[in-house]
């Protein structure tokens, strides 16, 4: 388990300069390449050297960052073939729909061992570790070929808790 330090009120983490200074970014995903610590200890005695007197809780908090983070996966196609989807406009960009990958079973699949996907701008998106996705990658592929051709591409955003 991992630890990044992100300071409350100003809504940023810090990280290590180039000079080997503390600094801060407003970026999560920088704090997670750069900022992260081993142990929950060293964490607090860095956010305690930044700035004397600061409360955890208060001034900061530690987050926990896996190793493996869960994945939210998103679908990129062309907007020209995007289904109807509620604000489905809000995720058009330079001409692509971002939308994710949904869970659709039914009870009635599930008891006969089917899975069903489908496509939303968000809701009840699945969350798969790597290796989960990996064991239904090959379903996936088969689902957006179905719907989409070949006119589809996959990106894996990690989710951190």
């Amino acid at each position: 388990m991992s630890y990044i330090i992100k300071l409350i009120s100003e809504n940023c983490y810090i990280i290590p300069d180039d000079g080997g200074w503390l600094t801060t970014t407003e970026s999560q995903k920088e704090a997670i390449e750069i900022g992260l610590f081993d142990d929950f200890e060293s964490a607090v005695e860095t956010a305690q050297g930044f700035s004397g007197g600061m409360t955890r809780g208060v001034d900061y908090i530690i987050q926990t960052i896996s190793a493996d983070p869960y994945h939210v996966v998103e679908i990129i196609i062309p907007e020209g073939i995007a289904p109807k989807l509620k604000d489905i406009n809000r995720f058009i960009k330079n001409g692509n729909a971002h939308v994710f990958l949904t869970n659709v079973t039914t009870s009635l699949d599930a008891m006969d061992g089917f899975t069903r996907y489908g496509i939303s701008t968000g809701t009840n998106a699945v969350l798969y570790k790597t290796a989960q996705y990996q064991d239904r990658k090959d379903q996936i592929s088969q689902y957006l070929s179905e719907c989409f051709g070949n006119q589809w591409e996959i990106k894996l955003l990690p989710v951190q808790t």
